[in-house]
């Protein structure tokens, strides 16, 4: 869905259907910067993975933990888009490096879950040296305003993202 004739436009008329040609450049620009971006992010998760020592789809797998905690086989697999085999083979692998553990379910005995091991959330930092603080450094010229703006746009972006995934299953 084109998000310029659904979100109101800054400035502009309701809809964001304005004839505005900044607007639609800007437009354009965002899209261009954002699938720029995707490669970057890309490229860093595999240079992250690389310093790691995992290989990308086990570098996936924990950062997927590192940042959305305790999950079965299954939402790993659904979530990295694997099958629940390669999925058993990667938590296999990291449970042998000590980074993660199968547990029990907390609501559902049945179940496996899949944790990091308690400190094991320091090998992303590790593998990317630096980052934090050329984040830090490239947010400092930033009003705590501009950055409840960025936030916030982060946040709707991984909402439509996460629409755009479940809508293509």
């Amino acid at each position: 869905m084109d998000t310029a004739s659904t979100t109101p436009a800054v400035g502009g008329a309701p809809g964001g259907t304005s004839d505005d040609p900044a607007r639609a450049e800007l437009y354009q620009a965002l899209q261009d910067d954002g699938q720029q971006l995707a490669v970057r992010l890309v490229r860093l998760l595999h240079r992250m993975s690389d310093r790691s020592g995992m290989n990308p789809t086990d570098f996936q797998c924990y950062t997927l933990l590192r940042v959305g905690g305790t999950l079965t086989p299954g939402e790993i697999a659904d979530s990295l888009r694997l099958s629940t085999g390669s999925v058993t083979g990667v938590i296999d692998r990291l449970e042998a490096h000590g980074l993660v553990e199968r547990t029990r379910h907390p609501q559902d005995r049945r179940k496996v879950a899949v944790r990091l091991v308690e400190g094991m959330d320091t090998v992303a930092a590790a593998s990317a040296p630096g980052m934090r603080e050329a984040m830090t450094r490239l947010h400092e010229g930033y009003s705590v305003d501009e950055l409840r703006v960025i936030t916030d746009w982060l946040a709707r972006v991984g909402t439509t993202l996460d629409g755009l995934i479940a809508g293509s299953d």
